[in-house]
């Protein structure tokens, strides 16, 4: 792979994180409203935010993984000569 398009497959990775991570409550609220139909509409208010909280989770975990999997591809292509 030419040294071109590793760098743009990493910047490319590294803003795909970062949108998942600025999307993950949004995305996680939306999942966890899914989940919650999934199971009738009814649900004690205390299971379902750890429900939402650990939807969240997922998605910021993601998008970081992915992010800075990103960023350190994008450092070390600009660093090799």
């Amino acid at each position: 792979m030419s040294r071109f398009w590793f760098v743009v497959l990493s910047l490319v990775l590294f803003v795909v994180g970062l949108v998942i991570v600025f999307g993950s409550v949004t995305w996680g609220s939306q999942a966890a409203n899914a989940y919650l139909r999934s199971q009738g509409g009814g649900m004690d208010g205390s299971q379902f935010m750890v429900i939402f909280q650990e939807y969240i989770q997922i998605y910021r975990w993601t998008g970081s993984i992915v992010s800075i999997i990103g960023g350190l591809a994008l450092i070390k292509a600009i660093n090799v000569k």
